[in-house]
């Protein structure tokens, strides 16, 4: 796959990759660093097909502290894994997940009129979440981090460990 791509192809794809993983990871250690940060308050404004499910998880002390676990330490991970090139696929689908659950307790929908106002404008279905999301989907088809990663590695160490075991037959 990556014969196909150029070099300035691949040196995007890795620059997203690493771009992403840092807004993940500064995320996570940003929830990480305030004092008492909850997913409570996001969940319970939840609107949307999941409104009711996010509110029941935050309703839960022991879903919720779990969730918030979740949240800071699955963005921290799964940014610093893909900063790394490290089980980039894992990291990118990992990221996927949690930005689109964070898509689905707010999603862009139009509830009063055509558009949602946001902070940084009208948003119609499409929002930054789902867009960072559907680049992590992107990441994770498209192996950069053996282009440029630690996953060069972990290939590495697979096709001598398979050329060992085709030997021993």
């Amino acid at each position: 796959m990556e014969a196909l791509l150029s070099f300035l192809q691949q040196a995007f794809l890795v620059l997203i990759r690493f771009v992403v993983g840092w807004h993940l990871f500064f995320q996570g250690l940003g929830k990480l660093w305030t004092v008492g940060w909850s997913a409570r308050g996001y969940m319970e404004n939840g609107s949307g097909p999941f409104a009711e499910l996010f509110q029941a998880i935050a309703a839960r002390p022991a879903l919720l502290s779990l969730s918030d676990f979740l949240v800071v330490w699955g963005l921290i991970f799964s940014g610093l894994l893909l900063m790394l090139g490290l089980f980039s696929r894992l990291a990118a689908l990992t990221g996927f997940f949690l930005l689109f659950l964070f898509f689905a307790a707010a999603p862009a929908m139009p509830y009063l009129g055509f558009a949602v106002p946001g902070p940084d404008g009208s948003e119609l279905y499409v929002n930054k979440t789902l867009i960072e999301a559907l680049v992590l989907l992107l990441l994770a088809v498209i192996p950069t981090g053996r282009i440029v990663g630690l996953d060069i590695l972990i290939s590495g160490w697979r096709l001598r460990r398979k050329s060992m075991f085709r030997r021993r037959i």
